[in-house]
Order: C-alpha cells, then structure tokens, then sequence
C-alpha cells in the first residue's frame, strides 16, 4: 500500500510539473537590464526599458494592486502598492544582479512574477 502511494504521488508530481511548465518570454533586453516573463500569462500590454531615464515601464491589461520586489535568494526586499495598470520602477531601487518582480492584480491573489537581470 505505501509503495502504490509513492508511487501515486510520484505520478502526480511529474505530471503537475509537466503541464505546469512554460517557456519564457523575454520582454525587455537591452544592455542594461534584461526582463523574462516565467509564466506564460499574458498579463503585459507592454514593456519597455527608458535608457535616459532609467526606468523599467510596464503597462498590464488589469489594474495592479502591488509589486513585490525579491533578491537573488528569494527574500523580499520592497512591497509597492501601485493601484494603476501602469507602473514605472527607476532602476536604482536594484543593484547589479538578479531579482525577481512579482505583480498581483487587483482581485487576484496571485503573484505573476518576472525575472530581472541588471548588468
């Protein structure tokens, strides 16, 4: 019996991270900074990187009610309330490194998350 339901819960698991699994999209590559979607949601209408300015800018389809900022180790470094559908992140509040954005939107609970690169 506790062979059959390893057994089981082996199965479950490689077929969860089967279907589960993605290929990521890149939405911003420049050589300053580099932006990859690791969900294929389509949350995004766009994404941009302003040189000039520094900015990283994104625009959803729905309202975004926070932006969590995540180091390289996976702890929480900012949590942003935006309430807009339109965000701007100046690139300062990052060092040299990865980091990962993670966008709730309104009425959601979860986290749409996009890995950053900045070189």
């Amino acid at each position: 019996m506790k062979n059959l339901l390893t057994i089981f819960a082996a199965l479950t698991i490689t077929f969860t991270s089967a279907f589960a699994t993605s290929t990521p999209v890149t939405l911003i590559n420049t050589d300053a900074v580099v932006v990859v979607s690791i969900e294929s949601l389509d949350i995004f209408n766009s994404a941009q990187f302003n040189a000039e300015t520094e900015n990283l800018s994104f625009t959803t389809t729905d309202e975004i009610s926070m932006i969590q900022i995540f180091n390289a180790d996976g702890q929480l470094e900012f949590q942003l309330p935006v309430m807009s559908n339109d965000v701007k992140i100046n690139k300062n509040l990052f060092g040299e490194g990865s980091y990962q954005l993670g966008f709730i939107l309104e009425g959601e609970s979860q986290l749409h998350v996009t890995q950053v690169t900045i070189k």
